[in-house]
């Protein structure tokens, strides 16, 4: 039997773009906590007294990774090592091994993979060979070939796992880097494929777990829920994982309907009650308030003042261990049914309709912010969902034409 920590996404260091007009103690919170919950990470596996851990990919945010970063990891490791836990380490297209940083002195019980070839390292337990580990390190920022094909196949007794930091066929939303087929990582037979690079935990397959754990905290309002790790059991032919949530903020997207809210006082006290459902003690709640539904009050909602003075009045003045904090409020409320099919009955709106679901039109629209030296810098246009995009700019225009009425 082997017992072991499977993790991914660190993104130590990372800046959380978008976020610095926060108030300065929670922004500052929200930069250590990528840290904090690495350490629960190190602390959990110390106390699940497991054989090794499995790190695939993306330690740190980027190729520079900084001194601080790579202190914090040594001594997490060097703690590890107290206890005789060994840790596997892949890199990802976030650190590649072509980066910048400080050569540092690692501990012996920390393993690199390589970068350009599967390597396999072996993992004794009490003098005895029980487990093979097979991964890469990704030695550019860019690699998109399929990999797989040269990880070996299981020809024998011990526990083989394989640590990939890529990106499954068919799955968008992520840079598509080292590629692969589900079928082409059942092939080898292995007990498990810990996975990195998507930063949603989701299973690919159950038997065997192929799996990716997500990245350990959210960094955007994208990233919802509960962030961490898995710990993995294998014992002969039977599998157990537990997920454990370590991070200390967690990212929410909440809902109020305002179907039947007859008054902006309804409204303030729908989205009061919303807030309380989300209290998480000890952890603090980044919050993105969708206000919906077809409302008598959609004309009201649709003054910007209101919402900005909704906003404040729902932001917490004292940010304690335990918070719920509104980051933003999106008003996707509709007219009346009669309003609204008045609205897009009209030739005008059919006609903008049939541009919006054009995918090369909004390409061309949206390209000059890709130039654009400050908007660039908060843009990952590569990765938009452009039915969302399109979505959006629908219910824009449907805004504007009810306000024009």
């Amino acid at each position: 039997m082997i017992k072991f920590l499977h993790c991914a996404d660190l993104h130590l260091d990372s800046p959380f773009k978008g976020l610095s007009s926060l108030p300065e103690g929670l922004f500052q919170r929200l930069s250590e906590s990528t840290f904090l919950s690495f350490k629960r990470l190190i602390d959990l596996a110390i106390t699940e007294k497991v054989d090794f851990v499995v790190i695939a990919g993306d330690l740190y945010d980027s190729g520079n990774r900084s001194l601080k970063a790579q202190s914090f990891l040594k001594n997490c490791f060097v703690k590890l090592e107290s206890y005789n836990i060994n840790v596997f380490i892949s890199h990802g297209n976030h650190d590649p091994l072509d980066g910048q940083w400080v050569n540092l002195d690692w501990p012996s019980n920390v393993h690199f993979f390589e970068g350009n070839s599967i390597q396999t390292l072996q993992f004794e337990k009490e003098g005895r060979k029980v487990a093979c580990l097979h991964g890469f390190s990704y030695e550019t920022a860019a690699v998109t070939d399929n990999r797989t094909l040269h990880y070996p196949e299981k020809k024998d007794d011990l526990y083989h796992i394989g640590i990939l930091h890529g990106q499954a066929d068919g799955y968008s939303g992520h840079s598509r880097y080292a590629p692969f087929l589900v079928s082409e990582l059942l092939k080898k037979g292995y007990d498990y494929w810990a996975l990195g690079h998507i930063h949603k935990k989701m299973d690919l397959s159950t038997e065997p777990p192929i799996r990716y754990s997500g990245n350990i905290q959210g960094r955007h309002s994208g990233e919802t829920g509960g962030k961490g790790g898995y710990i993995v059991t294998l014992n002969g032919t039977e599998v157990e994982s537990v997920f454990h949530a370590t991070s200390d903020i967690e990212w929410h997207e909440g809902i109020v309907d305002l179907t039947e809210a007859e008054s902006l006082q309804q409204v303030i006290t729908l989205c009061e009650r919303e807030l309380g459902t989300y209290q998480q003690p000890p952890k603090g709640v980044f919050l993105v308030l969708k206000l919906s539904g077809q409302t008598q009050l959609f004309e009201e909602l649709l003054d910007g003042v209101f919402l900005e003075e909704l906003h404040e009045i729902l932001l917490e003045d004292d940010h304690a261990e335990s918070f719920v904090h509104v980051v933003s409020i999106k008003n996707e409320t509709k007219p009346s049914i009669q309003d609204e099919m008045s609205i897009k009955q009209s030739g005008f709106f059919k006609d903008l309709r049939v541009v919006l679901q054009d995918d090369l039109e909004l390409e061309q629209a949206i390209a000059e912010l890709t130039t654009h030296k400050t908007a660039r810098k908060y843009l990952e246009l590569e990765n938009q969902d452009w039915e969302e995009i399109q979505k959006q700019a629908e219910r824009l225009l449907l805004s504007e034409l009810h306000k024009s009425r």
